[in-house]
């Protein structure tokens, strides 16, 4: 029996018409190969309670300084209620904390603790680690050229 025809890439499931991968399908192997890596060394460092999505979507918005929990929102793109939630796992974890703002008493100000500054420079690092790997295996060369093709294909805005 022939294999099956996907309607998506005209190929079948591994292949598109042209025999090649479908480049979405890479770009999620690629980004899926990633996370896990990073959760891999995040477990085993000296980081507790931490996962990608906190470093991500909380964390790296902190290194300039508190920020109201809405502009958190904001900037990273994902619900109210998953930062809301990511940032009281953060607060229950001591690696930020929570107060009021002054200006407006309804607003949640958002400040790194001592360990979320701590947190931030392990995930820097890991982060560098497996680029670096990553840059081993296929060369810094081909590294760059997907960073400057996917930042080319976003658009200027995508340097966050």
């Amino acid at each position: 029996m022939p294999p099956s025809v996907d309607a998506f890439t005209g190929g079948d499931a591994c292949t598109g018409a042209d025999g090649q991968p479908p480049l979405v399908n890479l770009l999620a192997r690629a980004q899926a190969s990633f996370v896990a890596d990073f959760e891999a060394r995040l477990r085993a460092s000296e980081i507790d309670g931490l996962s990608l999505a906190h470093s991500t979507n909380v964390l790296r918005h902190l290194s300039e300084g508190p920020r109201r929990a809405r502009d958190i929102v904001d900037r990273c793109g994902v619900t109210k209620q998953a930062v809301s939630q990511q940032i009281a796992h953060l607060e229950r974890n001591g690696f930020v904390a929570v107060g009021r703002d002054e200006d407006d008493q309804r607003a949640r100000i958002v400040s790194l603790t001592t360990k979320g500054e701590c947190a931030q420079v392990v995930v820097g690092r890991l982060f560098t680690q497996v680029e670096h790997d990553w840059a081993e295996r296929i060369g810094a060369e081909s590294v760059a050229a997907v960073r400057q093709a996917l930042t080319e294909l976003l658009g200027e805005g995508t340097a966050c």
